[in-house]
């Protein structure tokens, strides 16, 4: 039995299956019809709710999430905080008069989960350097953006008070001691070893941490995931860790805490991170689900090919690292057997002389999909010779590739004008890509070859950006 908090109450949820997603049963079985379904593929943040938890140091947090794609399972011994519960004291949240005030509401379809994120962003300890990007998982069909970043700024410089933090201790009392819990197939294991039993014993059962990529094959295809093995509580797999080399990213760490680590290490991929889904995708999506589901326009892919990183795989008895190039066989499949799966990422230092860049070009800036990916890495020799080389790409091919004939013809030349007009003659016979409904096959090859000439120019300082001056 499943024991869970909805709005300061606790809810004893009976036997339910393993795929049941969160929002169906806030609207079906808790009568909660405030959150509600606009896609049911955490694109459009109808349905987002805040996630009550506490952090390694014992202190509360929230965190949006999209509820379509949240399995029930997942969420033993945490606090759901929906839209009603807001009011429930007889008058509007500050939030939501915030929003009345400055005319962020219309519809009202999208307006509970867009307050819901606005909710989360009040609850931060600290005020990120762009707070706006708590909206970037929300749509607003009526009143488009600018009264609901107006609303942010006012938060940024008026901060509201939670009438509802007075319940905060009691809360934290549960989430101290509620006890653990089995459900029937969908199994919690705690440590690399029960994850082994587990797996071995039910060796069809699907992995899901996240859950952000699997959750679409029951809400977008209709599909059942009769057993499920969550891997976010193994230890092994849920912190980041420096080693002998560099470090060790565990597989079920959640993006936006990878995204922290990205920002003070690998900086260049700072930008990629705030734009791999929203926040809301990535408080859930994970380094391990997005390798493992092995899609051709998975951005994370690329990335860690650029870095030369290695990923971990494990059968609980042997851990053996394999690059990510080989581990990606083909269309959405990989070296993986029914015993195996991904327990970490490991990643060393950069190097002096070391240039690293990755460009995600996409329709639109924020939570969308790649329509091409091109991350490179290259060393240069103190004669200012290409001495090592990296250069993956997503969107061109069935899976995220190397493009070794690149880096083969660039190592061993200085990086030149002249380097990069004879590379781009050769794009078109090095990659062949598909038009679908994101581009053309040839528009993609432009892209290629643009993205190698912006690499160059930005090797040299020349700025590739407009400059926007008041």
């Amino acid at each position: 039995m499943l024991e869970i908090m909805i709005n300061h109450e606790v809810v004893a949820v009976p036997s339910t299956s393993a795929d049941t997603m969160l929002l169906p049963y806030l609207r079906e079985q808790c009568h909660l019809t405030g959150s509600k379904e606009g896609c049911a593929s955490g694109d459009c943040g109808a349905c987002t709710v805040v996630i009550e938890t506490l952090d390694t140091d014992n202190h509360l947090t929230y965190q949006q999430i999209n509820s379509c794609i949240t399995p029930l399972n997942a969420l033993h011994g945490k606090h759901i905080i929906t839209i009603e519960y807001l009011s429930h004291l007889g008058a509007l949240h500050p939030i939501q008069q915030r929003v009345v005030d400055k005319h962020g509401s219309q519809c009202g379809f999208c307006t509970p989960g867009v307050v819901m994120s606005l909710y989360a962003l009040s609850k931060q300890e600290h005020m990120p350097n762009d707070p706006t990007e708590y909206l970037a998982g929300n749509l607003c069909r009526c009143t488009g953006y600018g009264p609901l970043i107006d609303v942010v700024q006012s938060l940024k410089d008026d901060p509201v008070t939670d009438p509802l933090a007075q319940y905060e201790e009691s809360v934290m009392h549960w989430l101290q001691h509620v006890k653990e819990s089995e459900t029937p197939d969908y199994y919690r294991p705690k440590t690399r070893e029960q994850l082994r039993t587990i797996k071995r014993q039910y060796p069809t059962a699907k992995l899901i941490a996240g859950g952000t990529d699997l959750a679409l094959e029951v809400t977008q295809m209709w599909q059942t995931l009769p057993e499920l093995i969550d891997l976010s509580d193994v230890d092994d797999l849920s912190r980041i860790t420096q080693t002998a080399a560099g470090w060790r990213i565990g597989a079920s760490v959640p993006l936006s805490k990878v995204h922290q680590w990205i920002k003070r290490y690998v900086p260049n991929a700072d930008e990629l991170f705030s734009r791999i889904g929203s926040l809301s995708i990535r408080h859930r999506a994970t380094l391990g689900g997005s390798l493992g589901h092995a899609s051709p326009i998975g951005d994370i892919a690329p990335l860690i090919m650029s870095l030369n990183g290695m990923i971990e795989i494990d059968d609980g008895e042997q851990r053996r690292l394999i690059a990510p190039e080989d581990f990606i066989t083909g269309y959405r499949t990989t070296v993986l057997t029914a015993k195996q799966w991904i327990s970490a990422i490991h990643l060393t230092p950069p190097q002096e002389n070391e240039k690293h860049a990755i460009y995600k070009i996409s329709k639109r800036y924020e939570d969308d999909i790649s329509t091409v990916l091109l991350a490179l890495k290259v060393r240069f020799n103190a004669q200012g010779i290409i001495a090592e080389c990296y250069i993956a790409a997503g969107g061109i091919a069935a899976t995220s590739v190397r493009l070794t004939d690149i880096e083969t013809f660039w190592i061993g030349k200085p990086l030149s004008a002249e380097l990069i007009k004879q590379t781009q003659h050769h794009v078109s016979h090095i990659i062949q890509p598909l038009s679908d409904v994101r581009a053309s096959a040839d528009y993609r090859i432009t892209l290629v070859k643009n993205l190698l000439q912006r690499f160059y120019l930005e090797s040299q300082h020349i700025p590739t950006r407009l400059v926007h001056h008041a």
